[in-house]
């Protein structure tokens, strides 16, 4: 029986597509359907994918990798080039298009967030969960949604510590973020927290463990914030009211791109890479 695939092209979807299309429904189709996607090498990707190696092998092994790690982000600038003046003036141009305004570290200062972000990881973590002990890291989903379409994702770590008298399992994203955080509104924005809710909810059915025995946490580590307090948790509510929202946007998702249906939002231009080009003006 030959397999039905999505007008994407696969068989699956990620919550990463889910929350492209919920923020726009042409940025979807540009992105998952006409392969357009721009690869623009970025500061914080780059930086972000090298911390998160860093801590999911502190998580597996509780060993700081730091001057691997400093060499990492050290060989990112130089082969993208991120500090020459040229390339930050460009970025600095394509920000203004899309309606916002980038500001340009150089590399001493990621080195020295990267260091310090390390450093309070582990007096953290053992504060905030008390004995915990190593889970998974990096573990794949890939979860049946109905009898033609998978949810794919990867969780960055699960790990599970003493509250009280019971033992909790904690499903934690590791995010990096500005010295403030995040503000109140993308605490509570449900294109957000839905990602941890989908993650709990498959890992639960997967590992066959009930849901009140997983947290999720987003763990933040705040580029420039003072050492002690660059980690920050942004608990995630993931009963079953949140996750029959969460599936449900999923459906819906789902049913519009089998239908060609692709809606375009114009309150979410900022930081789009289409905004001001042929694709969508």
């Amino acid at each position: 029986m030959e397999q039905k695939l999505l007008p994407t092209g696969k068989p699956h979807i990620s919550f990463s597509e889910v929350r492209i299309w919920k923020e726009c429904g042409w940025k979807h189709k540009l992105t998952y359907i006409d392969k357009l996607a721009p690869f623009e090498p970025s500061v914080y990707l780059e930086y972000g994918t090298i911390i998160h190696d860093a801590l999911e092998h502190f998580l597996k092994t509780r060993e700081l990798k730091i001057e691997e790690t400093k060499e990492k982000i050290k060989k990112a600038w130089a082969d993208n080039e991120f500090d020459l003046e040229d390339n930050i003036k460009e970025r600095q141009m394509i920000a203004e298009g899309q309606g916002w305004k980038y500001r340009h570290n150089y590399l001493d200062d990621w080195l020295r967030w990267s260091e310090n972000s390390l450093r309070d990881i582990g007096p953290f973590l053992d504060k905030n969960y008390p004995e915990w002990e190593f889970i998974t890291a990096e573990e794949q989903l890939y979860e049946s949604i109905d009898d033609e379409i998978s949810f794919k994702g990867f969780i960055d770590g699960v790990i599970k510590y003493k509250k009280g008298n019971r033992e909790k399992y904690v499903i934690i994203d590791w995010k990096t973020a500005s010295a403030r955080g995040w503000h109140r509104d993308k605490q509570r924005d449900f294109k957000t927290t839905a990602q941890l809710i989908l993650y709990k909810h498959y890992w639960c059915e997967k590992n066959d463990v009930k849901l009140r025995d997983v947290a999720c946490n987003f763990v933040l580590l705040k580029r420039g914030a003072k050492p002690g307090k660059i980690c920050a948790i942004v608990d995630v509510s993931a009963g079953e009211k949140s996750i029959a929202k969460a599936n449900k946007m999923v459906s819906s998702m789902m049913s519009s791109v089998r239908k060609n249906r692709y809606l375009k939002n114009r309150f979410s231009c900022k930081f789009c890479p289409y905004y001001n080009t042929e694709h969508c003006t």
